[in-house]
């Protein structure tokens, strides 16, 4: 009896053994070995570049065993980094939507690291754009925008400010439609909105003599003809901490919509004066709402620290262009100490994905900053501690068919902004982050400016830096007429 028993324990371990590995030899994962970028356990679309990794504990070669329901995938490496071509990744990520992916890095027979991924069926947007820039303003006369081909490393430079005079460019924005209509603003002398649609490039003077400023942070609604933008007197300061860096406020802001078939500027006693100032607009799938930042007037910089924004609604014709002359408090920041800003509403109208951080409007270099998903309907909001880290995640946009998120996050080292993706359920849930991916695994550790405000959208732009360039120096910017409202 004693034998038998001996022999069923033994049986039992060796099947045990059968079943978790696959390779003649299996050790558990060594916790002196780390990946980067860090890709473990993570859901991702099946349409993404390649997730190339490398790791820090390991010499010589090793080899990526990909175990499938049906198939296994092996591939081998240079050194201790994992390069997938970018073909056989396609096909088997392709080939694997709706399965889970044990991913096991073998050397000498043994099993250094394992984890998951899960091939999510949505397809993530095939273009990224994001300025990228000098992470601590001091040169922000050089920088870019630019367009990354998320499912290849192809890059386009959309603008160059080496090329406008070295004028300051906002970051690029989509309304993410079949027919897309885009925008991003360019200061300087000879600047502009410039404003993109059906493969026409227009330079557009968006500042009248009754606005305070030209048009920024601001969105365009699904059909392209109109816009909402801030108008404001934007002030930066430096801290002299150690811990706080840069803090931009303003010292007044409004805003307005942009007609941009009949040329016109427009707004209402609502949204306009001194008592308040609204920010940071986006409109509602359907284009009859417009979610916005709001927040009693303070005199600034001394009550800079005091100023917290909460999230409203604005209700809009988007026939005639007009807003509604109530406003409604959607969601209070300030009743628990904090601010909003950078509203954005998903495709599908049901949530709101915004940010929050102790004061202010610049949650960028807010240390504190994180992520708040709102459901619309139920007023219910989540935190999102899956999302969130220990450094300022902010600047987020929706994927087109809302089922991933993109967001600047300055987690690994408090001062560069990377691009980080996630996907949301249904509910509104979201999965574990993961890094937008590069052709070289250690582009990171040496990439020294930071990926601001990633907007996700389908179509890449008709239009390059060139273009941008010609236009800025020899176009005449189209002026805009103001329309006053009740």
């Amino acid at each position: 009896m004693r034998e038998h028993y001996k022999r069923l324990v033994i049986a039992i371990l060796l099947l045990t053994t059968a079943i978790g590995c696959r390779e003649s030899v299996c050790v558990a994962p060594s916790d002196s070995i780390t990946m980067t970028p860090d890709y473990r356990d993570i859901v991702i679309p099946f349409n993404i570049a390649p997730l190339n990794f490398m790791l820090e504990g390991v010499d010589g070669r090793v080899e990526v065993l990909i175990s499938c329901p049906q198939r296994n995938y092996r591939f081998k490496s240079k050194a201790s980094r994992i390069v997938f071509p970018l073909s056989k990744w396609h096909s088997m990520l392709d080939n694997e939507k709706g399965n889970r992916l044990q991913v096991s890095v073998i050397q000498g027979g043994s099993v250094v690291q394992k984890f998951f991924w899960d091939i999510s069926h949505d397809p993530i947007d095939k273009c990224l754009s994001y300025r990228l820039i000098e992470p601590a303003y001091e040169v922000w006369n050089l920088h870019s925008v630019e367009e990354r081909d998320l499912e290849s490393y192809k890059v386009r430079v959309l603008g160059d400010n080496n090329t406008t005079d070295h004028s300051c460019m906002n970051c690029h924005t989509s309304n993410r439609a079949d027919s897309p209509a885009t925008f991003f603003h360019v200061r300087g002398k000879s600047g502009g909105t410039f404003y993109a649609k059906d493969g026409a490039l227009r330079k557009l003077d968006t500042k009248t003599d009754s606005t305070a400023g030209a048009a920024v942070y601001g969105e365009i609604e699904k059909s392209g003809r109109f816009g909402i933008f801030t108008t404001a007197q934007i002030m930066p300061i430096l801290h002299s901490g150690n811990m706080e860096r840069l803090e931009v406020f303003d010292t007044s802001s409004d805003l307005f919509v942009v007609d941009f078939q009949d040329n016109i500027v427009s707004d209402n006693h609502s949204v306009r004066g001194e008592d308040y100032q609204e920010t940071f607009p986006c409109f509602s799938p359907d284009g009859r709402t417009i979610y916005f930042c709001r927040a009693k007037s303070l005199p600034q910089p001394d009550s800079t620290k005091m100023m917290r924004y909460d999230l409203y609604s604005v209700s809009f014709d988007p026939e005639t262009g007009e807003l509604s002359d109530s406003l409604t408090m959607v969601f209070s920041a300030s009743t628990l100490g904090k601010s909003v800003s950078f509203p954005k509403c998903s495709p599908d109208g049901k949530h709101i994905l915004f940010c929050v951080s102790d004061y202010g409007t610049f949650p960028i270099w807010h240390t504190e900053t994180d992520l708040w998903m709102l459901d619309i309907q139920t007023g219910k909001v989540d935190t999102l501690g899956e999302v969130n880290d220990r450094y300022s995640d902010s600047y987020h946009s929706w994927s087109s068919n809302g089922k991933w998120i993109v967001w600047a996050s300055k987690r690994e080292d408090r001062v560069y902004g990377r691009p980080y993706f996630a996907h949301v359920e249904d509910d509104g849930s979201v999965s574990r982050p993961f890094v937008l991916p590069q052709r070289d695994p250690s582009y990171y550790l040496s990439q020294n400016q930071s990926f601001n405000i990633p907007e996700m959208y389908q179509a890449p732009e008709t239009y390059s830096h060139r273009d941008i360039s010609r236009m800025y120096f020899k176009s005449v910017p189209e002026k805009m007429k103001y329309k006053e409202r009740n």
